[in-house]
């Protein structure tokens, strides 16, 4: 971009700086990310700015951007809030499918073990173990190379390996809580 587009562009922004603000903030209702998505929106307007400059309605064109760019924002965080959650659906299937409950919990660590690896990762890791396909083949179900499938692989594992390793003295010390828990129902009961 040659230094005059960027004068302009700087001119442009710094003459129009509070309607953005203003229309960011009544975009997003919160201060903090009204200026995320305000400067999301003039970093994607920046680079086109000897294009969009001669737009007949420049402010309407950058509003539109920031809702789009607030939409986004609202969207990966209820992404990474269901990502995070473990539903009452699936706690419920694990309880009906075993009995056993150190089984129930090592389901669930491995299902939360499995939810903090990266989409990659979880693709490739479900397709080999889950479907029984080859490398290869995960590979080219997803059309990625296979090494870099193979790298998936392995670095899933590792990072699922040191989840389980790291949290069964959680688990065991929630057990004991439990078990403890029982003795004392248990002690209850005999006194009747």
């Amino acid at each position: 971009m040659a230094r005059k587009d960027e004068e302009e562009f700087t001119a442009w922004v710094q003459e129009k700086e509070r309607e953005l603000i203003r229309a960011a903030r009544a975009i997003c209702f919160d201060v903090q990310n009204a200026e995320d998505v305000l400067q999301e929106a003039l970093a994607d307007i920046f680079p086109r700015w000897r294009k969009l400059k001669e737009h007949e309605n420049l402010e309407a064109y950058v509003i539109r951007v920031m809702v789009s760019k607030h939409a986004d924002i609202r969207r990966k965080y209820a992404r990474r809030k269901a990502e995070n959650e473990v539903s009452l659906e699936l706690v419920a299937m694990l309880l009906q499918t075993s009995d056993n409950s150190e089984n129930v919990s090592e389901r669930l660590l491995v299902q939360a073990a499995l939810k903090s690896l990266s989409a990659a990762q979880r693709a490739v890791l479900l397709l080999i173990y889950e479907y029984g396909y080859s490398i290869k083949e995960a590979a080219s179900k997803l059309g990625i190379p296979a090494g870099t499938a193979a790298s998936h692989l392995a670095r899933g594992r590792s990072a699922v390996s040191e989840y389980v390793q790291f949290s069964p003295a959680i688990a065991n010390s929630q057990r004991k809580s439990i078990s403890n828990d029982a003795t004392v129902f248990e002690l209850e009961g005999d006194d009747e």
